[in-house]
């Protein structure tokens, strides 16, 4: 079986590395708009823990960002958030609150040079998924 695959533009790709590079030194956080395994929205949002351990998208930006998402025919698809001294993986934290088994969760590992990834968590079961 192929592994599951997002197509993420570049310009998408800087725009969530960039949001995360200014959160520092705390984690960034947003959400994305997909449609037919593409991402076709990144939306950059507050982190309402203000914390460098943990992340949470505002309600009242969530709500704006899912009412232009269907406006727009499309849905929110997933989630991103940075580590600022870890790595592009999921944390412990990050599997037990992952909220819904159809999102696909971005990392972006900081330590280094700015790393993406992306991944399902699915009842606690990671599995990555491939950014083209």
């Amino acid at each position: 079986m192929l592994p599951e695959t997002l197509r993420l533009a570049d310009a998408h790709r800087t725009e969530i590395i960039e949001h995360c590079l200014k959160g520092a030194p705390n984690e960034a956080c947003g959400l994305i708009a997909t449609s037919e395994g593409s991402v076709k929205k990144v939306y950059g949002t507050a982190n309402a823990d203000e914390s460098p351990a943990g992340y949470t998208v505002p309600p009242q930006e969530h709500f704006q960002a899912l009412t232009d998402a269907e406006k727009r025919g499309w849905q929110i698809g997933g989630v991103f958030h940075s580590h600022p001294d870890g790595p592009a993986r999921p944390s412990r934290i990050d599997v037990q609150s992952a909220l819904d088994p159809e999102w696909i969760y971005l990392v972006v590992g900081m330590s280094d040079d700015p790393e993406l990834r992306a991944w399902r968590i699915r009842e606690k079961e990671i599995s990555e998924v491939v950014l083209v």
